[in-house]
């Protein structure tokens, strides 16, 4: 690995933006973050090949969303006790069987819909367009 690549692979995570936090399963724990391969060129669009899973600002695991990915599912509104906001709680099932349950920030729903919505259910699709319309517009 060149010393470019382990500079971006070292530093994406600590400036990736988190859209969550991994309540149970696989990476409890972690930030859900999305983003793009280290190599690939940098954008300012919301457009996302990539899951990534962080822990103390260190990659834990990073999958492709349209290669590693199965479905995402809307569970439950959850309220972060942090901040007592609402949440969105999804389960997250990948292609080797994995799965974790994903609490999603509220203001970064719209993002996850843009990046994920070809692999969502119905359900959890239209539930998502439902929320999105409540959110102010910019």
């Amino acid at each position: 690995m060149g010393f470019l690549e382990n500079f971006l692979k070292k530093l994406g995570p600590k400036l990736a933006t988190r859209y969550g936090v991994v309540s149970s399963g696989k990476y409890a724990g972690c930030s859900f973050a999305m983003g793009n391969p280290p190599k690939a060129a940098v954008t300012t669009a919301y457009s996302f090949s990539q899951i990534i899973f962080i822990k103390n600002d260190e990659e834990v695991a990073r999958f492709n969303i349209v290669d590693d990915v199965i479905e995402i599912q809307y569970s439950e509104t959850i309220q972060f006790s942090r901040t007592g906001k609402d949440g969105f709680r999804c389960k997250l099932t990948f292609e080797n069987g994995d799965s974790c349950d994903v609490d999603l920030f509220p203001n970064q729903v719209k993002v996850l819909y843009n990046n994920l919505k070809f692999i969502m259910p119905k359900e959890t699709f239209e539930f998502f367009q439902k929320e999105i319309e409540k959110l102010p517009q910019a």
